[in-house]
């Protein structure tokens, strides 16, 4: 299952949102008003992972590898690849994608996840993207505050 959303934010540099995404206080930011526990979180290069325990009926793992980062003048991606899933998730992939264009931001998530039941997959989609849904309000707080 797919999603993809664009946040186009005015009157803020590439740098600092590319440097906010660097930081973990963007993480727990984005986090703080949901049943999300950061257990670990080392960054956004190749290698680097976070650990998260989502509630769901329960506190369940949910871990990811960061992959494929690149830092350029004007664009910024780097992949969350999912490496310990909860609910039967079978594979998840987060892309995220900064990339200034001319005047302003642009801020791209493209998620794609699979499930072992595809019932239960289309039952998850609005929880498992919910968390990102909220971010079109979210990074603008944060990085226009």
């Amino acid at each position: 299952m797919k999603y993809k959303q664009n946040v186009k934010l005015k009157n803020v540099s590439f740098e600092k949102v590319s440097s906010g995404f660097h930081d973990i206080k963007l993480v727990k930011f984005l986090t703080q008003s949901q049943p999300v526990k950061i257990i670990k979180w080392s960054g956004i290069q190749n290698g680097n992972n976070a650990h998260f325990k989502l509630w769901f009926f329960g506190w369940k793992n949910f871990k990811v590898e960061h992959e494929a980062y690149q830092k350029k003048e004007d664009r910024l991606y780097f992949i969350d690849r999912g490496v310990d899933l909860p609910l039967g998730i079978k594979s998840w992939k987060h892309q995220h994608i900064v990339e200034r264009d001319n005047k302003k931001i642009v801020i791209k998530d493209i998620v794609n996840y699979s499930h072992s039941n595809r019932f239960v997959g289309y039952f998850l989609y609005p929880i498992l993207i919910f968390p990102i849904v909220i971010r079109k309000i979210l990074y603008k707080v944060y990085f226009l505050k």
